[in-house]
C-alpha cells in the first residue's frame, strides 16, 4: 500500500488546500468557483469528511478487500499467448470506435446529450472499449499489443476531450518504476514540475476539442484558437491558473459545502423521485427506467448540476459533477448504512472479478486507481459500468483460450 500514498496525499491535500483558500477568500472553487461560502462551520465538516472518507476508503479498506482469498480461474493457456490474442481484438475495436465517434461526433466531452440512434451505437453499449483497455493495462502491460494499443487509445480519447487518460498513463508508470526502482525522488520532483509547465498547453488543446463537439470548426480554426489563447496571456499566469484548475478538479470539498446547504431540498427532490438512488446509477438503472417508465433516471451527479448554484447557463444532461463520497451522508441520511454496504458491496465485486482473471501488482495498481477516480467522487454509473467490463473481459479471456491457434497461411516446411 505505500506504493499509493503519494497520490493518496495528492487528493487529500488538494482537499485540505482547496479548504484554506476557501476559508481566506469566503468563496467556493472548482465547479462552483465565485458562489460565497455560506458557513464556516460547514467548511470545516466537508473538509474533515472528505479527507476521512479517502484515507478509511482506499487504505484500511481496499487493504482489508485486497486480502480476502479468491481462486484464479484455470484457463489451461499461456498468460501471454492469450494477452497477445486479446491485444490484437483490442486494438480493431479500438481502431472502429474512434472511426465510429470522429465520423458521428458523438462520446465527446461537451456533447452529453448528442447521441447516435444506429443499431452500430448500441455495440459500444455493450463493448465499452476505452474501460477494457484500462484493463488491459492493468492486465498485460507486458505484452506486445500494449504499445500500439496505448497509442490508439490516448489518441482516441485527447480527440475527444478527455485528457484525464494522461493521469492514467502516468499513475500506472510511475508504480511500475518505483517497482522497478527506476525513479527517484529528484525523478518524481522534475515530472511533477513538466506536469504544471505542460499543463496550460493541454488544458488549452481539450477545451478546443470539447468546444468542437457542437460545431463545425476545421483543423485549421481550432490551430488557431489554440495559438490565440496560449498570446492573450503570459505563459507564468497561464501556469498559476493551471494549478489553480488542478486543484479544483482534485478538490471534492467546495460541492460537499454546496450540498450540505441545500440538504434538506435534495432529499426531498430524491423521495419524490426527481433523481435516482446511488444504488440504481448505472447501466442497470436505465435499463429499469426502460422497462418501467414511472421510474425517472437521473444520477445525483447530474441532477446536482441542476439544484446547485454553478452560476452558468447550461443544458441539463450536458455534463455532471462529483457531489464527493461523503454528498450521500446528507442527500439520504437514514440510507447511510445500506451506502456503506454497498460501496463494500461493489469493491468487494471488483477485486472478486479481478482475482478470478488474474491479480498481480499491476492488476492492483488498477483497482486501486478504479477505485479513486471511480467510487470516490462518486462516480457509480462508471464504477458499476468498470464492473461489468471486468466480467467482460473474463469472458472474452476464456472464450479466447477456447479458440484453436490458426494461421492465415499454412507452414511451409523444407
Amino acid at each position: 500500500m505505500k506504493i499509493y500514498w503519494p497520490w493518496l496525499f495528492l487528493y487529500v491535500f488538494s482537499n485540505i488546500l482547496a479548504a484554506l483558500i476557501i476559508w481566506n477568500t469566503g468563496e467556493l472553487i472548482g465547479d462552483l468557483s465565485g458562489i460565497s461560502l455560506y458557513s464556516r462551520t460547514a467548511l470545516l465538516w466537508a473538509t474533515t469528511l472528505v479527507v476521512l472518507s479517502y484515507i478509511a476508503i482506499m487504505w484500511p479498506v481496499f487493504k482489508f478487500i485486497s486480502k480476502l482469498k479468491i481462486k484464479k480461474i484455470n484457463f489451461c493457456f499461456d498468460d501471454d499467448q492469450v494477452g497477445k490474442r486479446i491485444g490484437k481484438l483490442l486494438l480493431v475495436l479500438q481502431i472502429s470506435f474512434m472511426i465510429f465517434n470522429i465520423s458521428t461526433g458523438v462520446n465527446i466531452a461537451g456533447s452529453s446529450n448528442r447521441t447516435e440512434g444506429s443499431l452500430f451505437s448500441m455495440l459500444w453499449v455493450f463493448i465499452p472499449t476505452d474501460a477494457l483497455f484500462f484493463i488491459y493495462y492493468g492486465m498485460h502491460r507486458e505484452n506486445k499489443y500494449f504499445y500500439p494499443n496505448l497509442i490508439i487509445w490516448l489518441l482516441s480519447n485527447i480527440l475527444r476531450g478527455w485528457v484525464s487518460v494522461l493521469l492514467f498513463v502516468i499513475f500506472f508508470e510511475w508504480c511500475r518504476a518505483i517497482r522497478n526502482k527506476k525513479i527517484t525522488t529528484v525523478i518524481t520532483a522534475f515530472i511533477g514540475v513538466a506536469i504544471i509547465i505542460v499543463y496550460p498547453v493541454v488544458t488549452n488543446i481539450k477545451w478546443i476539442f470539447r468546444a468542437s463537439a457542437n460545431s463545425n470548426l476545421s483543423l485549421t480554426a481550432m490551430a488557431a484558437d489554440f495559438f490565440d489563447v496560449l498570446r492573450d496571456a503570459s505563459y507564468i499566469t497561464l501556469i498559476g491558473d493551471g494549478i489553480s484548475h488542478l486543484i479544483g478538479r482534485f478538490q471534492v470539498t467546495s460541492v460537499v459545502i454546496e450540498v450540505m446547504r441545500l440538504s434538506d431540498f435534495l432529499q426531498t427532490k430524491l423521495a419524490s423521485g426527481q433523481f435516482t438512488t446511488f444504488w440504481l446509477e448505472g447501466f442497470h438503472g436505465i435499463v429499469l427506467s426502460k422497462l418501467f417508465p414511472s421510474e425517472k433516471y437521473m444520477s445525483a451527479g447530474v441532477a446536482f448540476t441542476k439544484y446547485g448554484d454553478f452560476g452558468s447557463k447550461f443544458e441539463v444532461g450536458d455534463w455532471t459533477t462529483n457531489i464527493g463520497y461523503v454528498g450521500w451522508f446528507f442527500i439520504a441520511p437514514y440510507l447511510i448504512p445500506i451506502y456503506l454496504a454497498y460501496t463494500l458491496l461493489l469493491g468487494f465485486i471488483s477485486f472478486y472479478l479481478v482475482k478470478k482473471i488474474g491479480i498481480s501488482e499491476s492488476a492492483k495498481d488498477m483497482l486501486w486507481l478504479a477505485w479513486l477516480v471511480y467510487l470516490m467522487p462518486p462516480w457509480f454509473a462508471a464504477f458499476t459500468g468498470f464492473i461489468y467490463t471486468l466480467f467482460l473481459f473474463l469472458c472474452i479471456k476464456f472464450i479466447l483460450t477456447r479458440l484453436p491457434s490458426f494461421r492465415l497461411l499454412p507452414r511451409v516446411v523444407y
